[in-house]
């Protein structure tokens, strides 16, 4: 059975998000299962956007990387193969920020659960695969500082707490405390 031609669009990317497509998508980046990024693509592809151009040098310097993403012979006949600048940017950003919301949300569990935050950024970068070419821990380190949110988990209070009304709960059952005795331990 003849395999269809596979088409490719070449994209400039920083070296973080090149990781993250890559963890996502596979090599090359193959959008087939996230319809989302694939119709995020073809939005590019189908409609250039030139307006910021000027504005932007023909070799961004943070975008470091090169990705090759795969398009159906439909897309590539219909849409085309090529992003502006303008679009290589969108591109670019809409992966950044995914990026971004991933490392905030890991970080800050470790962080919450009691880690301090360097331990949970170099735990971060080893679990997901981002050295500190990929990305830098002051990079992530500066961002989580600006943009994350931690929650701080009280473990004392919360697990006996748990604890507590479980056998208060059991004991209950068994007949050992009386209702009176679970609105008070509510109360409190």
């Amino acid at each position: 059975m003849k395999q269809a031609p596979k088409f490719f669009v070449h994209v400039q990317v920083k070296p973080y998000v090149r990781r993250f497509l890559e963890m996502n998508f596979g090599y090359p980046i193959n959008f087939s299962e996230d319809p989302a990024s694939h119709k995020f693509i073809q939005k590019l592809l189908s409609k250039p956007d030139t307006s910021r151009d000027k504005q932007y040098p023909d070799q961004i310097c943070t975008y470091t990387e090169l990705v090759e993403v795969v398009i159906s012979e439909h897309d590539f006949y219909r849409y085309g193969w090529e992003l502006t600048r303008t679009d290589t940017v969108a591109f670019g950003k809409y992966f950044e920020e995914k990026a971004k919301i991933l490392m905030r949300n890991v970080v800050g569990v470790y962080h919450g659960i009691g880690l301090p935050i360097k331990t949970s950024i170099n735990k971060f970068q080893d679990r997901f695969d981002f050295d500190e070419d990929t990305w830098s821990y002051q990079t992530i380190k500066k961002d989580f500082y600006r943009n994350g949110s931690v929650e701080v988990v009280d473990f004392d209070n919360e697990i006996f707490q748990k604890i507590e009304n479980i056998i208060v709960r059991n004991l209950y059952s068994l007949g050992t405390i009386s209702k009176t005795m679970i609105k008070a331990y509510e109360n409190n």
